[in-house]
Parts: C-alpha cells; structure tokens; sequence
C-alpha cells in the first residue's frame, strides 16, 4: 500500500536526524530515474499531487505577488481574456471585444452564462466593482493592480482620494463612491468599456491576470482573509476546497463552470514542500505526480528522459541593488555598483546551477522570448554586443577610485547579500561571495523565508539581494516593475529612470515603443547598473511519465486538462 505523503515527510526528518548523528543519509537527488514513475500519487486518476516550493500569503487576485499564490489563483479565478499555449491572448469570459479608433477604449462583451461557483450570475458590475476595488489600494499591492491605476483612465486621481480617505480614517466605499472620471462603464449587465490614459498595444495580454477577474459583490474592501476561505464564490474552473497557508491548498471541479468540459481533472492538491530532495524522493516514492522545485542533481539524474519537464519562458534571474534612500552610501556610487557587476563571473555560475542550456545567460534584464522592433527583444539587442562584462581587475581598480581599495576596515565596503532559502540560491550566493572577497570587499549573507524576503525587498530591507521575474506580455514590464512610482520603496532612486518609464506610456506606434524600451533597460543596466541581470530560468520539473494534459501559457502552470493514461 503507498504511504502518505506525511509519512513521507517524517521518513525525510528522520533520515536527516540519522545522517546528523553519523547514521545512514538519504539518496542523493531523490533516487533513481531508470525507470520511468508511473501512477497517480491522488487518491485516484481523477486527482493529483503538485509539490511546490513555498507557503500561500493570500488568494486575493489584487493582492497576490508571488508564483506560488498564483498556482492556485489561475484555477479558481478566470479572467476576459487567457493566453494560449502560444503566447497570444484570447477570449475566455467574453464573446469578443473591440478598439476605438484612437486605440484608447476597449468595449468587452461578456458571455451571458457565466456564474460564480454558488450559481449567482457574473456581470459587468462584478468586474467593475472588482476593479475599482483593486485601484483603491496603494503601492502595496500586486504589479497587475497599480498597472490598473496608472493606466486605466482616471486611475490615479481615484486611488489618490482612496488612500486619502484611508489616511484619514474615513470610509472609501467602492460600491457608492463617485467614479464617473474613471474609465470603467458597465452599459448593460454583459457589456464593459474600458478607457485607457493612453494606447497600449498589449492591454488584451493583461486580462488573463486574476487581478482581472469579476469578484462578487459583497466581497470585502481592504481585507483578505475570504480568499483564504474554502469555499468562497469564485468564477473559474476550480473552487477552493481547502488550505493552510504553510501546508498545501486543495481544489476542485468547479460544478457550475460555464465550460465543463474544459476540465478533465476534478482534484488537484498543491503541496507545500520547500525542499528540493524532499520533492524529488516524494516523487520517486510515487506520493507527488509533480514535483515543481527540484535541484540541479535531479534534473541532472533525469536529464533526457520522459519524466523531466523543462519549462521554458521569458523569466530572468538577477541581482536587485538597493541604491535609493533605505540603501547603504556605497551603492549609491555608479562605480561600486559597476565593480560588483563586473567582478560576477556568470558563466562560472552557470556551470554550477545547470549550465547554459539551463540558463542562458543574460546581457539585459528582460529575458529571451518577448517581441522587439524587429524580432525577439533580447536577441536583437545582444548583436549589438555589451561593453561590461566579467573583468575582476577592472573592478578592483573602480573600488580603489570610490575609495574602498581594501587598505583597511574603513576603505573596505561590508555587503550583506540577502537570498531566500529555496531552491540553487544558496550555492549562488556562496559564489558570489568568493568572486567579491577576491576584489577586496568583506561579504556576508541573509537567508530568509521565500514568503518573507519579498516583504523585505517591498520595505528596502536589503542591500543586494535576488531576485526572480516572470513576464507574459511586453519586455517594459520587466522594467516598470523597478520604478519608484510602482515600488512600496524605491530601490533604484533614479528619478531620469522613473521619467523615462512615464515618457514611453504616451508611444502609441509599436515599433518606436520599443526602441525607447531598449534605451530605458541600456540606461538602467549599463549605465547606472542598477539591476544586474544574471541568466533566464528554464526551470526544471518533474511529471508522472503517465501524466498528460499539463501546460505552459507563457509563465502560467495549467493542471485542469491533466488526465492519466
């Protein structure tokens, strides 16, 4: 009979308390791979197991900022549109929609058959009060919603008297406050219009984003705690069933899904498992079907066969500084930031996290896989080549000149490199910290809690840290993302950077929009190096050889067409 996955996860303990008192350890990288795993880990095929990496915050679509969350959200929640495995937006909840003229209105016809999981209708009005309510939060929400506020017309000046009124302890009720200078109108119950400030030719890749989504009406302002609710309406496939934000979340068959037939798996269960080997021997066992964290040794050990599933998409991996008013005084000093750039051997790293089939390395913070002027971004600006690149000697010579050339503890800079405790960041860490001690810097390390380090970073608590992003739509919102006018904290500080990003929202013509959105990255990463790309993340996982169905929308994991042969 197969054992449960918690006594999976005693049997990994207590092999660890083994192997620290001189005991037998477990097997490296999660056991064999010569035989393809087989079998569904759920309590039938009608079910499966996915480990992921880390522990739930919230399942507020407005709220949400980290994959984790999303790997629930994208199932319970749909949006107007969804993107295909192909990359392009299509309808989802509406029937179609059309553009002004002037490229600034979008009119959405909603599909009349759509309801929430407790049978009450979706109309325009959900979406609309959906929305307003995610504009009147601040900085400290979700990427998604303060694009809302800077783009949809009006915005801005509606989150500015909702915070007001937060500030000064006074109602902001979504439902009844004036909003008539908002760009958002409902001129019947399944139709919808949208303004925009100005053009942007990738707003109908956005809606797909749960942020997006119709919520009930009566769904609470500036409060959260139903979305951890099993239960609560929601209009996707799925339906909460249950969770426990450090344990796992279990969904299930939405009944009253306008397209039934669009699923093929009624349960799916997300198992929080931060370890990497415990997720590679919690597969082997035969207790998970997917196992999405795993470590360069079991991706290694399954490399070329059916059970490894490589998912590539436009992610980067890079070092985020923190130069603006929370940072420390040395990197605010272009050449300290250039000389800790410059003394990273990159493709050394690379070698040790996978190699470069992996992870390419990157010249430019937005990654391999989104459209440019006149082909993919990154490719066509790497043929104009880079003028930083790896020079140790460069940068000892650069610290001399801003006055740290080691001599002593005052003319040595202390960093503190801040990570969060999952996957290969460790081992990066570890060499970052060798390649920075040998030009003369004394280096010490932070390891965190995934679920808190982001917090941290949002609060400028950090001096360099990593950082990870997945986009789906356009290569500016690898940028955008760094701006003072998005972040809780400016880490940048460079008000040119902010002005710049403001500047290129009035571009209407595609291809001089992202002309401008090379010069903005080759400002911000070769000029001021405030953000040091590192390499794109194809991230490894594992999947049952017997399991199909599974699929990647750009950056989003799709579980509901899963079924077992």
């Amino acid at each position: 009979m197969k054992k449960s996955l918690s006594a999976l996860l005693a049997g990994i303990m207590a092999l660890s308390l083994a192997a620290c008192s001189g005991g037998s350890t477990a097997p490296e990288g999660g056991g064999s791979s010569d035989t393809p795993a087989t079998a569904a880990a759920g309590d039938d095929e009608s079910s499966m197991i996915v480990a992921i990496a880390s522990q739930f915050d919230t399942l507020d679509p407005c709220l949400s900022t980290t994959v984790y969350n999303g790997y629930v959200i994208s199932h319970i929640y749909s949006g107007l549109m969804r993107t295909n495995t192909e990359g392009q937006p299509e309808p989802d909840l509406c029937t179609s929609f059309d553009i002004s003229d002037d490229g600034l209105t979008y009119t959405f016809h909603l599909r009349d058959d759509v309801t929430f999981s407790d049978g009450t209708p979706v109309t325009s009005a959900n979406y609309e009060y959906a929305w307003l309510r995610a504009m009147s939060y601040g900085l400290d929400a979700a990427t998604r919603t303060n694009d809302m506020v800077s783009y949809i017309k009006g915005g801005t000046e509606y989150n500015k008297r909702a915070l007001e009124a937060e500030a000064a302890g006074t109602e902001f009720d979504c439902k009844t406050e004036d909003h008539s200078t908002v760009g958002i109108s409902c001129p019947d119950d399944y139709t919808i219009e949208v303004t925009l400030e100005n053009p942007l030719a990738y707003f109908p890749q956005w809606l797909g984003a749960g942020v997006w989504s119709a919520l009930p009406l009566d769904t609470p302002q500036h409060d959260s705690a139903w979305s951890l609710e099993a239960g609560y309406p929601t209009n996707g496939p799925y339906v909460l069933d249950y969770i426990n934000i450090n344990d796992k979340a279990e969904i299930s068959r939405n009944e009253k899904y306008c397209d039934p037939d669009f699923v093929k798996m009624d349960k799916i269960t997300f198992q929080v498992m931060p370890d990497p080997d415990a997720q590679a021997m919690g597969f082997d066992a035969g207790d998970i079907d997917v196992a999405l964290n795993i470590s360069t040794e079991t991706s290694s050990k399954y490399m070329g066969t059916e059970n490894l599933w490589v998912l590539n998409y436009p992610s980067a991996y890079g070092l985020v500084v923190n130069a603006g008013p929370t940072g420390p005084d040395f990197l605010k000093d272009v050449r300290v930031r250039k000389a800790l750039y410059i003394a990273i051997d990159k493709d050394a790293i690379i070698d040790v996290i996978g190699g470069p089939d992996m992870h390419p390395a990157l010249g430019g913070w937005v990654a391999y896989g989104l459209g440019g002027v006149d082909g993919d971004f990154r490719t066509e600006r790497d043929a104009k080549g880079y003028e930083a690149h790896y020079d140790p000697e460069e940068a000892k010579r650069l610290l001399a000149e801003a006055g740290y050339d080691g001599s002593d503890d005052a003319h040595t800079i202390h960093l503190t490199y801040k990570y969060s405790t999952n996957s290969y960041h460790a081992d990066v860490a570890t060499m970052l910290q060798q390649m920075w001690t040998a030009v003369g810097l004394d280096v010490d390390f932070d390891a965190v809690e995934s679920g808190v380090y982001y917090g941290q970073l949002d609060n400028g608590d950090i001096q360099i840290g990593r950082y990870g992003l997945q986009i789906s739509d356009s290569p500016i919102s690898f940028l955008d993302w760094l701006s003072g006018d998005k972040q809780v904290t400016s880490l940048a500080g460079d008000e040119k950077f902010d002005q710049m990003l403001r500047d290129v929202r009035s571009v209407s013509d595609e291809k001089e929009f992202l002309t401008r959105v090379h010069e903005i990255e080759d400002y911000f990463i070769q000029e001021q190096f405030l953000m040091f790309p590192m390499w794109q993340n194809a991230q490894p996982a594992l999947v049952k050889s017997n399991l199909k169905g599974y699929e990647l929308h750009i950056t989003t994991l799709w579980f509901g067409n899963c079924y077992f042969e």
